[in-house]
């Protein structure tokens, strides 16, 4: 096996798979969507982000608690993130368990439900990201200068959006940011 050696495949919907073997007993598979910050109207400010958190709260096929459990049963670690540009889904599991991980990501990002009542809760949970945040005074300024740089635009706002938006965020919202955002997925 080279080590660089890499494969791509591009899906009828344009999802674009890449995928490299790698020597070892660790395995590492991620879902990267080209959909941050920079892709939300001013009302959807915290969406993407929002999104990233909610779309582990269950499936058609399984709750909030089977979809956290089921890597966390074999050793694993399921986990995602925000950023201004992309969205990601991000899972690592020991290599013997890629079937039960492919077939997690495929069952969260082509099923997922978002239950009100699950969304209710991680509201919360993003409200105190938002006070965290503005406790520190380092990631502050950085958010600060972003909003004098790119002034106007939605690189310049946060990625956590405001309390006032995210308190008013509901289903609806999510499913059509995503009928929009998240086209392939």
């Amino acid at each position: 096996m080279q080590e660089n050696y890499y494969s791509e495949a591009v899906l009828p919907n344009g999802i674009r798979l890449i995928h490299k073997e790698k020597q070892g007993e660790i395995a590492h598979l991620v879902l990267m969507v080209e959909t941050g910050t920079r892709d939300e109207l001013a009302h959807e400010n915290g969406l993407a982000h929002f999104v990233e958190h909610t779309i582990f709260k269950g499936t058609q096929n399984r709750k909030a608690y089977h979809i956290l459990s089921c890597l966390d049963n074999v050793g694993g670690d399921l986990n995602a993130f925000t950023t201004k540009e992309e969205t990601c889904l991000q899972a690592t599991f020991l290599k013997q368990h890629y079937k039960r991980s492919l077939d997690l990501f495929a069952d969260i990002a082509f099923r997922s439900t978002f239950p009100e009542n699950e969304l209710a809760k991680e509201k919360e949970v993003i409200l105190d990201e938002i006070n965290s945040y503005l406790d520190s005074p380092s990631d502050e300024i950085y958010d600060l200068f972003e909003e004098m740089v790119f002034k106007g635009h939605p690189l310049a706002r946060n990625i956590l959006g405001t309390t006032e938006l995210v308190k008013g965020f509901h289903r609806q919202d999510i499913l059509d940011f995503m009928g929009h955002q998240f086209q392939g997925v």
